[in-house]
């Protein structure tokens, strides 16, 4: 048989036998990898499926409730005021600090996520700092707590609040 440019090209029955080999080799390879992707497609599919069920699609603690109140101080009103509150729920993660701070009339909106958002259902355990700033010598600082110690310390806090699911009105937080 004669090639292109006239070059002799003999086929023995052993050369086509050693051509089939390496071209059934080659498929089989192709063939493992379309399996592969097959196997590797149902096991991703299979996997999704595994995470979805029986999971609970919303942690109590991402679902939030519009949380409001007031503080006063000896009967008046107190701002800048700054509030934390503890879940009692030690399952809660620690990235669950729900806190507000106090307006001039005394009330405020806490928060959880995002500012406006709300707190979380639970019980919470609330500590108040209120830290005056002043301006000394062109430096702004601020003063020491000036509310009563035992507001400042989530072992000595006695202020206690229940949220519930829907809108939270916390009665006025009087400070002595």
């Amino acid at each position: 048989m004669k090639f292109l440019g006239g070059a002799d090209i003999k086929f023995s029955p052993l050369s086509i036998f050693q051509h089939q080999q390496r071209k059934s080799k080659y498929m089989f390879w192709i063939q493992m990898a379309s399996r592969s992707k097959r196997h590797l497609t149902h096991f991703v599919s299979l996997m999704c499926l595994a995470s979805l069920a029986g999971c609970n699609p919303t942690p109590v603690w991402e679902a939030t409730h519009p949380t409001t109140g007031q503080v006063t101080l000896k009967g008046r009103p107190i701002s800048d005021v700054e509030l934390s509150f503890f879940p009692e729920d030690k399952s809660f993660p620690d990235s669950i600090r729900p806190r507000a701070k106090t307006k001039e009339d005394g009330t405020f909106a806490a928060w959880t996520h995002a500012e406006g958002d709300g707190v979380t259902v639970g019980s919470y355990k609330v500590t108040l700092i209120h830290n005056e700033v002043a301006v000394s010598k062109g430096t702004i600082v601020a003063k020491p707590n000036d509310l009563p110690s035992k507001y400042s310390a989530r072992d000595t806090t006695d202020i206690l609040v229940q949220i519930k699911e829907g809108k939270n009105e916390i009665p006025t937080i009087e400070l002595k």
